[in-house]
């Protein structure tokens, strides 16, 4: 809190103009959002491993009405290389967006291919009032995150996260 508190005077002296955190841990992203003044947190967030992020972090972001950056929405690119029926990049930007807690996906396209495969689809529907239809949302969470034992297979960094 003393750390955040110092950086909000840096506000208030014009020297800076926003606040944000960034964490891998909800936990750590929950009390950060219930204690401290920000402008915005920046977390994790993908379908293999939402649940995290719906009921421990999320929720306190939307009480505090403190916007979410998510980023690993393709749980470093293993959603597309290993999941099945296949899932797209813009298939896990669009299903983080979805979410009311998720102001911004930050995606690392590793070329001009991929980002085209990525925002294309998202492009087509920014005229929408969603980013997918509510049945391909509920498909994703449904087939990736509560079938597939994503938790089990030693690549979370906070099992005891898992829910």
């Amino acid at each position: 809190q003393n750390a955040i508190d110092h950086v909000r005077s840096y506000v208030r002296e014009n020297r800076v103009r926003y606040v944000m955190a960034s964490t891998h841990s909800h936990r750590v992203g929950r009390a950060l959002a219930g204690a401290a003044p920000l402008d915005a947190i920046m977390l994790r967030y993908n379908m293999s491993h939402r649940k995290a992020a719906e009921t421990i972090s999320f929720p306190e972001t939307l009480e505090n009405d403190i916007p979410v950056l998510a980023f690993t929405t393709t749980r470093w690119n293993e959603l597309q290389r290993t999941a099945s029926p296949t899932v797209t990049t813009a298939d896990c930007i669009t299903f983080a967006l979805q979410h009311p807690a998720v102001e911004v996906v930050l995606h690392s396209a590793r070329d001009e291919d991929e980002l085209d495969d990525a925002l294309l689809p998202i492009i087509a529907c920014s005229d929408s009032t969603q980013w997918m239809p509510d049945s391909k949302y509920d498909d994703l969470c449904s087939y990736y995150g509560d079938e597939m034992a994503w938790n089990d297979d030693g690549f979370d960094e906070y099992p005891d996260e898992s829910i």
